[in-house]
């Protein structure tokens, strides 16, 4: 484009050669500008020194100074004289033995650490005194210290902090920086980048419960799944590229993934580990490799077909009405035996109630093709319920499957709501670290336990646990153990 001058085009604009310049060609004095303190430095030396004496000879050159960003200083816990303090005694256990005599140890000190953590209502600063031993006949079999209750080593929240900062992030959606605010007012100053290391620290404990979540899913006879995208930034410009999250439950538990695409071979390789041999998802063609490489019977989802007709309703409301009113019946019967019979049950009522309204209904459905605009939303709706009318008759002979997808699709709102206020994940690395937070707190919901409560006694013990027995802390197998314990006491799997 050419560049405009009094309103033509410079290409076009002639001024003589005796021409003078005109006013807005003259050159314009620069606003003023603050001297900078390098300025000021170099106009000292200049008048303060003769050039010819400081001239710099072959081979030697000044070199300017860097100033150095200071390297942020970690809060000093001990300074701290507004939050309430608290003492816990870790003590050195009665079987500690020397490796070499076999003798006990003899304790010979205290290690100290603060920690600060969050009880319901308030922050409380905590002074963990540990047990350090050594042997006294060996001492040069070194010093034992007794390792603390936390999480993370050598971080500054305790566990009920850090169990805070997780589900008020993956469960309540809110941002790490509206998190350091709230935790302002209320007595602790902290930075957002101090929650994020939290999170970040946090993240090979959670994948390795996560892994047990997916394990013990897989088992299941059936499976549910749907997938959402999730944007992530990687690079330095800036830029977002499209992610995709998983998810996939057996009514019990739900793990999550992600993934750079949708591409089909995902899908796939998630599955891969899967022992059952039902799916039940919507029509897209990401679940086709696979239901063909897993050999699983796909099952459809009667409310992405509502939603077809619910589109035409304004367009088509006589036709639209007549396919709503038959599903809405079949919801109705579903909605008397669903999770109130065991599933041979509920297979004998759907063969007696509701497949003769699907038989009906399809009868309809092929009668009228013949008369509606294809590129119509009823012509959109009659060829979905066309082409996924094998997946969704698949209901009727099988009652461990519901006749909807609706359970996926809550599941996945829980991170769909949280993106409307983080947006996106800046790395993969943190988009996957965000599946497996979700796969726990998405798993405490549907056991209907509190995530907070699960996280603080479970996320301590994870590395000290034998790794053949990690599936013991896995949602599930926490609420079957409280609740045989019957206490109100974490529970502690033997």
């Amino acid at each position: 484009m050419h560049q405009l001058r009094n309103g033509r085009p410079a290409s076009e604009r002639y001024v003589p050669p005796e021409q003078e310049p005109l006013p807005f060609e003259s050159e314009i004095e620069a606003p003023p500008r603050l001297a900078r303190p390098e300025d000021e430095d170099e106009d000292e030396d200049a008048e303060g020194t003769d050039p010819d004496d400081e001239a710099p000879t072959e081979g030697k050159r000044k070199r300017k100074k860097k100033r150095r960003r200071g390297k942020p200083k970690r809060r000093n816990l001990d300074d701290d004289t507004t939050l309430p303090r608290q003492t816990v005694h870790c003590h050195a256990p009665d079987d500690q033995c020397c490796p070499t005599c076999g003798n006990a140890l003899s304790v010979i000190g205290k290690a100290r650490s603060l920690r600060v953590e969050w009880v319901p209502g308030h922050f409380i600063i905590q002074e963990f005194l540990r047990d350090k031993c050594a042997c006294s006949k060996h001492p040069g079999e070194g010093v034992l210290t007794v390792p603390g209750p936390t999480a993370l080593d050598r971080a500054m929240c305790g566990n009920g902090l850090l169990a805070r900062v997780l589900v008020d992030k993956f469960a309540d959606h809110l941002p790490l920086n509206r998190q350091a605010g709230r935790m302002g007012r209320e007595g602790f100053e902290v930075g957002s980048n101090t929650l994020s290391g939290w999170v970040l620290q946090a993240s090979p404990l959670a994948h390795v419960l996560a892994l047990a979540v997916r394990q013990q899913v897989c088992e299941a006879p059936a499976l549910q799944g749907d997938d959402t995208g999730h944007p992530v930034q990687d690079g330095g410009n800036g830029h977002l590229r499209k992610g995709r999250l998983w998810v996939f439950t057996d009514q019990e538990q739900a793990f999550y993934a992600f993934t750079p695409t949708k591409e089909g071979v995902y899908p796939a390789e998630l599955l891969k580990d899967y022992a059952g041999t039902m799916l039940l998802v919507d029509g897209g063609s990401e679940f086709n490799q696979a239901v063909r490489e897993h050999d699983l019977e796909r099952s459809g989802c009667w409310s992405h077909l509502r939603t077809y007709f619910w589109k035409a309703l304004p367009h088509h409301p006589h036709e639209a009405d007549l396919a709503l009113g038959t599903i809405n019946d079949l919801f109705m019967l579903e909605r008397e035996h669903w999770g109130t019979m065991v599933a041979e049950e509920i297979r004998a009522r759907r063969q007696e109630h509701s497949k003769p309204l699907v038989d009906g209904f399809y009868r309809w459905v092929n009668g009228i093709s013949t008369t509606v605009r294809p590129k119509s939303p009823l012509g959109a709706a009659i060829r979905y319920a066309r082409n996924q009318e094998g997946s969704l008759r698949v209901f009727l002979d099988r009652g461990e499957l519901p006749m909807h997808n609706n359970l996926s699709e809550l599941l996945l709102r829980q991170p769909v709501v949280g993106r409307k206020n983080w947006l996106f994940s800046r790395s993969e690395g943190g988009a996957k670290a965000a599946a497996d937070y979700f796969t726990l707190i998405g798993s405490c919901m549907l056991q209907g336990i509190d995530p907070h409560a699960y996280l603080v006694d479970v996320l301590p013990r994870v590395m000290d646990h034998p790794a053949h027995r990690i599936h013991e802390f896995t949602p599930k197998s926490w609420r079957l153990a409280h609740k045989k314990q019957g206490t109100s006491e974490a529970p502690r799997p033997s």
